[in-house]
């Protein structure tokens, strides 16, 4: 599954070292939701939890989401 940023819940950017998690401040995510080359690319989803519906959204880097209602 696809989905843009504006459709999207940004909970955490996992670290590209894979050494964990950090939350996604305010100024990072304005960039992803206004910023003119990100706003518009598609996010590819993974589902990580069923119960929680989380889900890890790649581009260049990686997050931890959850869909918007």
């Amino acid at each position: 599954m696809e989905k843009l940023s504006k459709d999207l819940i940004f909970i955490s950017q996992i670290n590209r070292d894979g050494s964990g998690v950090t939350p996604v401040n305010s100024e990072y995510l304005y960039f992803l939701q206004e910023n003119k080359f990100s706003k518009d690319r598609p996010f590819h989803l993974r589902c990580l939890s069923m119960t929680e519906k989380t889900f890890i959204a790649s581009n260049f880097n990686s997050f931890v989401v959850k869909l918007k209602q």
